[in-house]
């Protein structure tokens, strides 16, 4: 089973920049919230992702000057779009899951609202503790069976999802060089589509 990541690769994060004013504040937001998230689970903490995205947003506003609505921003991460070709790669990868960080009823309303045929939706909430840990990965493949494949549009995601034993298509649209030093890209491909076909090929 194919089973996708949400926030950057099944949904895209474009009214989060129009939110911020800049793909780069926006870019800035994102990774300190998973700068943040990592930091807590490898602390053995949590908090839910939606507090996590407040206090880092006050975080990120503050290092930058940002004047905004901050919670507009927030609201934003409610109502993701799909990423280009998303309801095309969910078709073709027949039933299919998502694994993500964000909350469970969240991600739920981001998919019926997208129109998305998922089967199931995992979130990290029911471990507590955030991917790239091993914990989310594991109860991806007890759930799914040991042949699920993880599809990211993040280096950090793919990394994590292999260590934990799965296996993992990077896709590569964003980053667009693999940014982690001595750890092997794998497959990898340019669009959802793409890596799909190569999931499930």
């Amino acid at each position: 089973m194919v089973v996708f990541d949400a926030n950057g690769t099944l949904f895209e994060l474009t009214l989060v920049e129009q939110a911020l004013g800049s793909a780069v504040a926006a870019e800035a937001f994102f990774e300190r919230l998973l700068h943040g998230a990592a930091t807590l689970t490898l602390a053995d903490g949590w908090t839910p992702f939606d507090e996590l995205a407040a206090s880092t947003l006050r975080t990120t506003c503050a290092k930058l000057g940002l004047d905004v609505d901050q919670q507009r921003v927030l609201a934003a991460l409610q109502e993701l779009p799909p990423a280009p070709g998303a309801r095309e790669a969910v078709a073709a990868a027949g039933p299919c899951a998502i694994l993500t960080n964000s909350g469970g009823d969240t991600t739920r309303r981001l998919v019926a609202s997208a129109g998305l045929d998922v089967e199931t939706i995992l979130s990290v909430e029911e471990v507590r503790a955030y991917k790239p840990a091993p914990a989310p990965y594991l109860m991806a493949r007890e759930r799914l069976g040991a042949d699920c494949v993880l599809v990211a549009a993040h280096a950090w995601d793919v990394a994590g999802a292999r260590a934990a034993g799965l296996r993992a298509v990077w896709v590569d649209r964003g980053e667009r060089e693999w940014p982690l030093a001595g750890v092997d890209p794998g497959e990898r491909a340019p669009t959802l589509e793409d890596a799909v076909a190569r999931a499930v090929g």
